[in-house]
């Protein structure tokens, strides 16, 4: 019975060589992982951006409509109601840029969602069940 395949490698080279091979193979997916994860982090960016821009906005609108509009609405429903009807405007304004900027704030939008996925694919490849076996190489 022989210990090595028909082109001459011995079982242990063969052995190395898919320890090598796994060692870079998960070398690969680490750093597929940190580029989608620093991709991620500037999606995080724009949305601490757009939660400081709705809030510009706000400060912005509260000081130079807030006047202007209940100055309009006065004549009309009185200078309680114009002030209320202005204030509800101006929040869900506020509301709105807000909301669109903590939905880009997600943990789970941080997560790298294709290199776990390439990870479990690879995790499925180099189960037991799934290898092929060795009794076809050995004489």
């Amino acid at each position: 019975m022989a210990t090595t395949p028909d082109n001459g490698t011995s079982i242990g080279d063969l052995l190395r060589n898919l320890i090598e091979d796994l060692g870079h193979l998960f070398r690969t997916e680490l750093r597929l992982a940190q580029a989608e994860f620093r991709s991620n982090l500037s999606g995080l960016k724009v949305g601490i951006t757009a939660i400081a821009v709705g809030g510009m906005f706000l400060l912005i609108s509260l000081f130079t409509l807030v006047g202007a509009f209940v100055g309009w609405l006065t004549p009309y429903v009185g200078a309680g109601w114009a002030a209320f009807i202005v204030a509800v405007v101006l929040a869900v304004i506020g509301i709105i840029a807000i909301s669109v900027g903590s939905k880009k704030l997600s943990v789970a939008n941080l997560a790298p969602q294709r290199s776990v996925a390439s990870l479990k694919q690879d995790a499925v490849t180099l189960t037991l069940q799934d290898a092929p076996t060795l009794e076809g190489n050995v004489r």
